[in-house]
């Protein structure tokens, strides 16, 4: 999941210096650490397990003809929880925004969980994308101001290890869940856990006042109520695009998709890092690459498990053992980017990135070629192809974000950030809306389902290719 780059990192003054013994779980920041770290467990539970069981959602309440807005609208309002979460705290304090992102979250949840229809259930992911945003925008900015310098990074750590367990256990614990009882305590079972982190988070929240930081555009984008108001008009383009591409009637897909890219690129120009959409090297190719690797296995993450059900007939607990291959062969990857990363370098990161990109290209084509025939080879194949494309993310992912911020110029981190995090949000919401589009078209087509879940996993293979000749573009050229 992304992590967001809101709001001020820099530690208040009375807590710039830390005794060499203290740790995160010192009595001053125990309880803060505690409830970070299950702030981000929750969602981190709700982002990788729900996908598991919201084809048996869809079919439930006859929402797979819109089972792409699931992850769409949650995405598009993700963005807006990030930056306006961000914008609050830099103007009343962490306290606020933090109880209305988590409001907003658990009454997502609850909405889903008594959703009577598919319309309910899109906005109630919709509220949970909102939260999702608010919250882990208000996590990174409680660690770069409530924490010592020393502490930051493992701090930082911790925070990033909590999704470790969700993405390794989730899909098949939310899956078993499902299956054994009702979908609908998938939903329910986050809202107790809501006032634990709450109780726990709060008093730490207290002393990270109004900064006034991030309202004047210091870091190198729009200013805070600029940026806002570009991101809400980015949902508004983007929305508006994937309506017209579900319409899929001329008289109301073309207005809508030119109405829709109008708004959406001069948007993406404004936030986006100058050259992003050009592929210009260095920082802004990498930024791009970031895009299409999330394109590339998140879109295909939203849409693996439905294939599992739909045209394997799994359960929701086995399409979550399938899914959990990706994750675990992730962590594999990553661990192996850590262990080259301190003799490659830039360039070795460089490398990495490409060679992660053509796992994807031979892991994503091998979950083609294996649904387009299902009936001739093993849903095993599926599986093995999912995993060959985690592997990949694993090598992609990290090796991406560090090029991309070493890059970036001093004071200008935090723009590079935000980037790096718009691209990753709207790419997944882009592909999400595109794949329920073609899955929608492939219905009213006459298609097999087989043939519209392989073409969806074909449009993540086509953005692995472009993913490996971006990737040879995250360096910029060295002068002289």
């Amino acid at each position: 999941m992304p992590e967001p780059a809101e709001g001020p990192t820099t530690a208040p003054p009375d807590s710039a210096e830390a005794a060499p013994t203290e740790t995160v779980l010192s009595p001053r920041h125990r309880a803060l650490t505690i409830g970070l770290t299950l702030s981000v467990t929750v969602v981190a539970f709700l982002w990788l397990g729900v996908t598991t069981v919201l084809p048996k959602v869809a079919s439930d309440l006859d929402g797979l003809s819109l089972f792409g807005w699931a992850f769409t609208g949650f995405m598009l309002a993700n963005m807006v929880g990030t930056v306006l979460a961000g914008r609050l705290a830099d103007r009343t304090g962490a306290v606020r925004p933090y109880l209305i992102a988590f409001a907003v979250f658990t009454a997502g949840c609850a909405a889903a969980a008594v959703a009577p229809n598919w319309p309910v259930l899109l906005a109630a992911r919709a509220a949970q994308g909102f939260g999702v945003g608010g919250v882990l925008t208000l996590v990174y900015l409680s660690v770069g101001r409530a924490y010592p310098e020393r502490l930051r990074a493992k701090m930082l750590a911790l925070v990033a290890s909590c999704w470790t367990l969700p993405a390794l256990i989730g899909p098949v614990l939310l899956g078993r869940l499902a299956d054994s009882t009702d979908w609908r305590i998938v939903f329910a079972v986050f809202i107790p856990a809501v006032p634990i982190a709450a109780v726990l988070t709060l008093p730490g929240l207290r002393g990270l006042g109004p900064s006034g930081a991030g309202a004047d555009g210091a870091d190198g984008g729009p200013s805070g109520g600029g940026r806002l108001w570009a991101t809400l008009a980015l949902a508004v383009g983007v929305g508006a695009l994937m309506a017209g591409l579900d319409a899929r009637e001329p008289l109301y897909l073309v207005p809508l998709v030119l109405v829709g890219l109008a708004i959406t690129i001069p948007v993406l120009r404004r936030l986006l890092p100058p050259g992003t959409l050009r592929l210009r090297r260095g920082l802004p190719s990498a930024v791009a690459v970031r895009g299409l690797v999330s394109v590339a296995y998140y879109g295909s993450e939203a849409f693996f498990p439905l294939t599992m059900t739909t045209v394997y007939g799994l359960s929701s607990t086995q399409a979550g053992l399938a899914l959990a291959v990706g994750a675990i062969t992730w962590v594999g990857g990553a661990w192996l980017q850590a262990r080259f990363d301190e003799r490659g370098g830039d360039r070795g990161r460089r490398m990495r990135v490409m060679a992660g990109f053509v796992l994807l290209v031979a892991g994503l084509g091998l979950l083609v070629a294996t649904v387009a025939v299902h009936p001739a080879l093993p849903v095993a194949l599926a599986a093995v192809g999912w995993g060959v494309g985690g592997l990949g993310m694993g090598l992609v992912y990290p090796s991406v974000t560090t090029l991309a911020l070493g890059q970036a110029k001093a004071g200008e981190e935090g723009a590079a950030s935000a980037g790096l995090q718009l691209s990753e949000t709207l790419s997944v919401a882009l592909m999400t809306g595109l794949s329920g589009a073609v899955l929608a078209f492939g219905v009213s087509a006459g298609w097999e389902e087989a043939t519209s879940f392989a073409a969806v996993f074909g449009i993540a293979v086509l953005a692995s290719l472009a993913g490996i000749g971006t990737g040879a573009r995250t360096l910029a050229a060295k002068a002289g």
